[in-house]
């Protein structure tokens, strides 16, 4: 299963300069939104994981691993295979720009979700419900984020 979200945020700041600074540390901005976790930036690698809550399963960790390019008044992300890529794992992808004391960013998110086939009628109707719950997760996950940082989620 894939799902797939388009998020747009905006990370306000003192100054122009702490905006470069921001802009320049993806995980440092993304470390402000707490559906992120555990991110590190080495050399242009930057490495972490999106957390979502899930009914009985508790918080669900989807890990991830982008290229990070970046320059004075803007930057990027381009997804990067994980090495080990397991049964749950994510792609971030996106751009962000300097706009005054601000950085403005905006992200693609896909999660990736391997479920077993079901082979009679009852393990497709499970994996549908588990399909369906886990997109509603990640829909309310996001959602969230208007109310952490000036930000939108579309």
């Amino acid at each position: 299963m894939r799902l797939e979200r388009d998020v747009a945020f905006r990370l306000k700041t003192a100054s122009e300069e702490e905006a470069r600074q921001l802009l320049a540390s993806p995980q440092r901005a993304l470390a402000q939104l707490p559906v992120f976790q555990d991110l590190r930036l080495e050399g242009a690698v930057l490495s972490g994981a999106l957390v979502a809550p899930f009914a009985m399963l508790g918080e669900v960790r989807f890990p991830f691993r982008a290229r990070f390019t970046g320059g004075r008044e803007e930057a990027r992300l381009d997804p990067l295979p994980l090495p080990e890529p397991g049964d749950l794992h994510a792609e971030l992808e996106g751009e962000a720009r300097r706009e005054g004391a601000g950085v403005a960013y905006r992200a693609r998110i896909v999660l990736h979700i391997l479920l077993p086939e079901g082979e009679k009628w009852g393990g497709r109707a499970f994996k549908k419900m588990a399909e369906a719950a886990f997109a509603r997760t990640l829909a309310r996950t996001l959602e969230r984020l208007p109310d952490q940082v000036d930000a939108s989620a579309g």
